[in-house]
């Protein structure tokens, strides 16, 4: 058996480093960091209708603020779902924000007509007409450059040109009547879907569905709307005080018929303990007081 030989520095040297290299080689790469300005959303949106959009702030007419997405061809909602429990795997990496933002169409005539109701009285350009007094909102103002959008407030407003120049004022009546027109499409939507005691009661169907078609209006316009469209309040059901009933010829039978109920039987000690008692105070008499 061949003598052991003690290692020389170099070979030790030269061993070390072999061993770092293998650790660096196996080594994980490193997590890029977290960077604040790159902040990744989920999104659900109509397949190619991303491009050129923007997202603005607007007064929504029943919420008070809500965020908008436009673009040339749409105008949707934008409508945030979380439950605060959800994250989404991507790729490598983890989106730690769970939260689903759904592009969901709105009617932009629904956004508008608020601030028609303030120059009703007269024909205004439509630049006139939205403008935000608060200065809070001050993106309802790109609306007035949407063809798509000025086209769409003709069913609810009277348009004169006027040196090629269009004027609008609101027609109250047009307004109604389309209001009529979508309350009655969407009420052909619940149905699809709705229960029968729904579909059995044309009364309560119409409150299940204005209960929707109000989301969309402010609270004055809502009343207004729901006299046009005759949507009547549930009738309060009378409650009954039973005690009141009339009996029934079986009732009184059933009754006649009870047994009467009967006294337990004392027993011999207790009837003692009774015997013995006679005549005798309580414990508390001794510690009342004495006249």
């Amino acid at each position: 058996m061949p003598p052991k030989t003690r290692k020389t520095k170099k070979e030790d040297v030269e061993e070390e480093e072999a061993v770092e290299e293998i650790l660096e080689e196996t080594k994980p790469a490193k997590l890029p960091e977290s960077d604040e300005s790159y902040d990744r959303k989920i999104v659900v949106a109509k397949t190619g209708t991303l491009p050129n959009s923007r997202i603005i702030k607007l007064r929504h007419p029943k919420e008070g603020c809500a965020l908008f997405r436009l673009s040339d061809t749409c105008f949707d909602e934008i409508i945030a779902v979380n439950d605060g429990h959800r994250s989404f795997f991507h790729g490598e990496s983890v989106i730690e924000n769970g939260t689903i933002h759904l592009f969901s169409p709105f009617n932009p005539v629904f956004i508008c007509l608020p601030y028609l109701q303030k120059t009703s009285q007269k024909f205004v350009e439509i630049e006139e007409i939205l403008v935000d007094e608060q200065q809070q909102f001050e993106a309802i103002k790109e609306l007035a450059g949407n063809e798509k959008i000025l086209k769409a407030l003709e069913k609810v407003a009277d348009v004169k040109d006027l040196l090629d120049v269009k004027l609008f004022r609101l027609n109250e009546q047009k307004m109604l009547e389309w209001m009529k027109t979508k309350f009655e499409a969407l009420k052909q939507e619940l149905q699809k879907d709705a229960h029968k005691s729904l579909l059995d009661c044309p009364e309560a169907l119409d409150r299940h569905t204005f209960s929707f078609f109000s989301d969309f209006l402010s609270p004055e316009l809502a009343l207004q709307v729901k006299s046009h469209l005759n949507i009547q309040d549930p009738v309060a059901t009378e409650n009954v005080d039973m005690s009141m009933k009339r009996k029934s010829e079986f009732d009184e039978e059933f009754e006649m018929e009870k047994p009467a109920v009967k006294k337990p039987k004392e027993s011999i000690q207790a009837k003692k303990l009774q015997a013995a008692a006679k005549g005798t105070k309580s414990i508390s008499a001794f510690f009342g007081k004495k006249n």
